[in-house]
């Protein structure tokens, strides 16, 4: 990515957009027709999360409609909210991608769903604690219930683990309430069949600006940072964003629009919860 103003870092932007709104009509699209649809739980949590990740594409869009729609200087091309967007549509394509994995079984699905909620449990206990007085804890129902769920969702881990073969060592990892992803986010993105350089590059380079880490910033003279005149770097990672997102955008929602739109398309069906 070089860092000289020229006027064809626009243009290149101008063409990912298209073929980026394209892309997120086509989910819009799939998103829209699933609504009074009935579905399974795991369909239901798949498209809330598909939706997500339609709404931070949107917002990306938002912000690029609004600079090109504005005289020049006067509009406001905000590259930093573009990644830090960027990043988040990533992280929502391949959450999608792993709930809505089609070949999994019942007990290997289950396994997942347990997981995802201690994950939950665990963290909600984490901001609940630092923001409520240990005093005034008893009386929320969260605290209540808390050891019991607790409880609860660790069994079933350790049992459909077991099942499924799972080694002590990472029965043990399980249940600590850290993971998300049982094989962590490289092992969701081998799943999806996405390049893992790739995915370890991009990942790697929008965190930085998710965390203002020292890559968004440091260099802001030589690239000639300005909002209402933005330099060739800041088109260009524009352009650079939209051209990480589109082709995992454009696969999940391939993804979803088999395996949504009936119940039966969910090969596990309908469980308890």
């Amino acid at each position: 990515m070089t860092e000289n103003k020229a006027p064809s870092a626009a243009t290149t932007l101008g063409s990912a957009q298209g073929r980026f709104d394209k892309a997120i009509q086509a989910a819009v699209s799939i998103s829209g027709s699933r609504i009074g649809v009935d579905h399974t739980g795991r369909q239901n949590r798949a498209l809330f999360i598909y939706g997500k990740l339609i709404s931070h594409c949107l917002s990306i869009k938002l912000i690029l409609d609004k600079y090109s729609r504005e005289p020049e200087g006067v509009g406001l091309l905000d590259h930093f909210s573009v990644a830090t967007l960027g990043r988040a549509a990533t992280d929502a394509c391949l959450m999608t991608m792993y709930i809505a994995q089609p070949s999994l079984k019942q007990k290997e699905w289950e396994l997942r769903r347990a997981i995802l909620y201690l994950h939950e449990l665990f963290n909600r206990k984490r901001f609940l604690t630092a923001s409520v007085a240990e005093a005034d804890r008893g009386a929320l129902p969260f605290f209540q219930t808390y050891e019991a769920q607790k409880v609860k969702f660790k069994e079933q881990i350790e049992t459909l683990a077991k099942q499924l073969l799972f080694s002590d060592e990472v029965i043990e990892e399980l249940m600590t309430g850290q993971k998300v992803f049982i094989g962590g986010a490289r092992g969701a993105a081998r799943e999806a069949g996405w390049d893992l350089d790739r995915f370890d590059f991009q990942q790697a380079y929008l965190s930085n600006w998710v965390h203002s880490h020292p890559v968004s910033f440091i260099r802001a003279d030589e690239q000639e940072i300005s909002f209402s005149q933005p330099s060739k770097y800041q088109f260009e990672l524009c352009a650079a964003v939209l051209e990480i997102v589109l082709p995992y955008l454009e696969t999940t929602t391939s993804r979803m629009e088999k395996f949504t739109g009936s119940v039966n398309a969910d090969p596990i069906g309908k469980l308890d919860q």
